[in-house]
Parts: structure tokens; C-alpha cells; sequence
């Protein structure tokens, strides 16, 4: 037995539903139809019954009502049995007409008694004076065999045919609106299956139709948009990390082999040879100490976890000893101890980490003579503090790669001027982490400005 597959269901679902409302559409025109003859053959009975009042009341028609004979009843419905044969053209097939006096009892009746006795339908009575019977009842019966009785039976054998054809037509139509549907999802299918890691630049073929699938494929296409980076930027890194590893290990490779050759003979190549492999082990060890802290950063933060630390103690702790970097720029900040506190959702490590990358950055590639301007305050519940620089400034077109891991811009920003360029990836990620944001400007030769927006307390 095969699965119920999505398509089958919507075929399913297409079907039932067009046979729910084939038959509450049926169901409807059934009863309004029935109720509708139902109350006409009433109505068509108390007209006929009407006219037969009107004959009975005629001066002619009173010798017919006088045939001697035994009649059923009292007093002169004893002597007289009222005959009402002629009126028996006048009805229809299956319907029956009598006259009861006061008490109930029959007087005469004409019609197909037999039908009407065993199935009655419909009945209309009325109350007539007649001279010498007095107050008769005029019963008029119908057994459903009427021709508007006939018409209602006959249409709702056809709305039971209609039913039964429309139930093959929901059938077949919900098969082909479904597989006409479902055609570009398979489609869909067909194209993403076809997509592997080699070939995320491939993109979905779109509707024209701004509709539904439309907005999937736009989804489907940004996800594989993202991957694609994803993968571009992982690739990206393993190729930067090993060319940042390989280089400190050729170093200390090349060194050893010196120290094998000439080390034992030569103290000078030794220690030479070992300042240089402890700079390289030092530097492979700050590199792999950034991977992890970056790692780190970019590990989402739980629910509930976070702690708070004052923005002001962080700066105070880290002037002092980021001033030495260069200590021919001057310093504009004002971190007076008295100043109120700035309470900001970080825990103090990260947001040390973070304003050592971007002050040492700003008194690194600014010359001499040169400012660095801190300033910060709140708004809108937020710590802003600004890092603004007087130094060479980023290009245009190196400004959107600034935050890529191991990238580093040309000229002065290179490896002669120290760092691995994961200083400011792993800056942004701290500051996504908790909440906040990094922004930079920058222009060639005029400096670079850097805003951070911090959540606060």
C-alpha cells in the first residue's frame, strides 16, 4: 500500500471538499424543492376543496345531495345519501374526498380510497352549511401520487444522480488541480536535489507570479545565498589559518635545522636562532588563543546568563596601558573617577576585549601629532561610546571587508604593524553576541571613526 503522499492529500482534500459542497448544494435545492411543492399541493388542496364548497352551495346541486337511500348519520343524513360522484372528475390521481357530519361519521366519499388508506400525504379540511344536512366536513386527502408528488420523487433522484457523477467528477478534477499545483514544487524538488557543496552558486528558477512559491524560492535562495558565504568564509579561514600557522612553523623548522648545523659551533646562530622560534611561539600561540576566544564569541548566548559591568572602570583599566602603544598621539577622554557609572549588559573580560582592539587599532595607525578622541554616552537605553581617529584611515573599498577574519588592508595596515586581522571579527562578534552593534567610518587619509552601542542596564 502506497504512502499518502502530500499530493495525494491535497487530491483527497480537493475531492472531499468539492463533494461536501456538491451535496450541501444538493441537500439544499432537495429540501427547498420539497418544502416548496409540499406547500403548493396544500395550497392547490384548500383551492380544490374551495371549489368544491362553492358546487356544493349551488341551488343546482342540491338534488344531488337527496338520493333516498340509507345514509349514514342523524336525523336527515338518515333518509338521504348525499352522492358526490361528480365530483369525482375533479380529482386527481391519488387524492380522496369525504363529507363527515358533526359527530365524525362519513356521509359519502368518492376517490381512491385504497392509496389514500395506506399512505397520506396531504390533507385539507373545511366546515360547510348545507340545508339539510347542517355543518358537514369537506376532507380532502392526497396519497402522494399527484403529479407535482411525482416531479419532487423524480428530482431528487436526479440530485442523487447528480451526487454520485459529481462525487467521479470531484475525484478526477482534485487529481488534475492537485498535479497541476504541485508542478512547480516538483520542479522545486528536482532543482534543489541537483544542488551539492560544489554548486551552491546555483540559484532556483523563480515564478513570475509574485505568489506563494514565489516567496519560497526567494527563502530557498537566500538560505543558499547564506550557505554559500558560509562556506566561502570557511574555506576562507582554513586556507588563512593554515598560511597564518604555516609560516611560524617554516620559521621554527628553518631555525632548527640551523641550530643542528651550526648552533653547537656558533652561540651567536643559537640565540639568534632562539629568539626567533620563542617570537614564532609566542605568535602561534596568540593566534590560537584569538581562534578560540572568536569560537567563543560566536557561540550563542544562553537565556538568563549575562553579566553587567561599568564602562567606565573598563576605560580606566585600559588607557593606562594602551597610551604606550604609541605615545606620540594625543589622548582626548576625560575619565574623571567621579563621573556617574555607565552600566552596559557585557561582562567585563568581553567588553575589555573589545575596546582593546578598537582603541590600540586607533593609536596604531595614527602617526605623530595625531588624536584619538573617546567619547560616550546614553540613549535610548543604550551605552554609546565613540573611538575617533586623526590617522590613515580605510579605503572605500576595503571598508565592507574590515570585519573578515585574517583580513588585513594594504599599505600601513599589514603584518609589519603586528596582529593576526582577527582583532575586529572577533570585536564584532562579542558585540552581537550581547546585544550590541560596531559601526565604522572611514576615509583615506583622514581617519577612521568607530561607534559602539552597547545594551544598557
Amino acid at each position: 500500500m502506497k504512502a499518502w503522499t502530500f499530493s495525494r492529500k491535497v487530491s483527497a482534500s480537493i475531492a472531499l471538499t468539492s463533494l461536501v459542497v456538491v451535496m450541501v448544494v444538493s441537500g439544499f435545492v432537495y429540501v427547498t424543492f420539497k418544502h416548496w411543492t409540499e406547500s403548493q399541493e396544500v395550497d392547490l388542496l384548500n383551492a380544490k376543496l374551495r371549489q368544491f364548497e362553492l358546487q356544493l352551495g349551488e341551488v343546482g346541486f342540491i338534488s344531488s345531495l337527496l338520493n333516498p337511500g340509507s345514509g349514514e348519520g342523524t336525523g336527515m343524513a338518515a333518509l338521504f345519501e348525499p352522492d358526490l360522484s361528480s365530483l369525482e372528475s375533479d380529482l386527481d390521481e391519488g387524492q380522496y374526498l369525504q363529507m363527515l357530519d358533526s359527530s365524525g361519521l362519513v356521509l359519502a366519499e368518492v376517490g381512491t380510497e385504497e392509496q389514500v388508506n395506506n399512505d397520506v400525504k396531504y390533507t385539507a379540511e373545511r366546515d360547510i352549511e348545507l340545508l339539510v344536512f347542517g355543518t358537514v366536513k369537506l376532507q380532502l386527502m392526497d396519497s402522494g401520487h399527484s403529479r407535482s408528488a411525482t416531479a419532487e420523487r423524480e428530482i431528487g433522484r436526479l440530485l442523487l444522480l447528480g451526487l454520485l457523477i459529481a462525487a467521479v467528477v470531484s475525484v478526477i478534477t482534485g487529481w488534475i488541480v492537485a498535479r497541476s499545483a504541485l508542478k512547480p514544487i516538483r520542479n522545486m524538488i528536482g532543482e534543489v536535489r541537483s544542488i551539492g557543496a560544489n554548486n551552491l552558486s546555483q540559484r532556483l528558477h523563480l515564478p513570475v507570479a509574485k505568489d506563494e512559491l514565489h516567496q519560497l524560492g526567494e527563502t530557498f535562495n537566500s538560505f543558499l545565498h547564506k550557505l554559500d558565504v558560509s562556506f566561502e568564509q570557511q574555506r576562507r579561514f582554513v586556507s588563512d589559518a593554515s598560511h597564518e600557522l604555516k609560516t611560524p612553523i617554516a620559521i621554527i623548522e628553518g631555525h632548527t635545522h640551523m641550530i643542528q648545523r651550526w648552533g653547537k659551533k656558533s652561540p651567536e646562530v643559537l640565540d639568534e636562532s632562539l629568539a626567533f622560534m620563542m617570537d614564532e611561539t609566542k605568535r602561534m600561540k596568540e593566534l590560537i588563543a584569538q581562534l578560540l576566544l572568536l569560537a567563543e564569541a560566536e557561540e550563542p548566548l544562553l537565556d538568563g546568563v549575562g553579566e553587567v559591568c561599568d564602562l567606565h572602570d573598563t576605560l580606566r583599566e585600559l588607557i593606562p596601558q594602551t597610551v604606550h602603544v604609541n605615545p606620540d598621539v594625543i589622548l582626548d577622554y576625560d575619565g574623571s573617577p567621579i563621573e556617574e557609572a555607565i552600566l552596559i549588559r557585557m561582562p567585563r573580560g568581553a567588553s575589555y576585549q573589545v575596546l582593546r582592539n578598537i582603541v590600540e587599532n586607533a593609536f596604531k595607525y595614527t602617526p605623530e601629532g595625531g588624536k584619538v578622541s573617546i567619547s560616550h554616552f546614553m540613549k535610548d537605553g543604550q551605552a554609546i561610546l565613540t573611538v575617533e581617529d586623526t590617522g590613515i584611515g580605510i579605503s572605500s573599498q576595503q571598508l565592507p571587508h574590515i570585519f573578515d577574519r585574517f583580513y588585513r588592508t594594504e599599505g600601513s595596515r599589514s603584518r609589519a604593524q603586528g596582529g593576526s586581522g582577527l582583532g575586529l571579527a572577533i570585536a564584532k562578534a562579542i558585540m552581537e553576541r550581547y546585544g550590541g552593534s560596531i559601526h565604522i567610518d572611514s576615509t583615506l587619509g583622514q581617519g577612521t571613526k568607530v561607534t559602539l552601542r552597547f545594551i544598557g542596564e
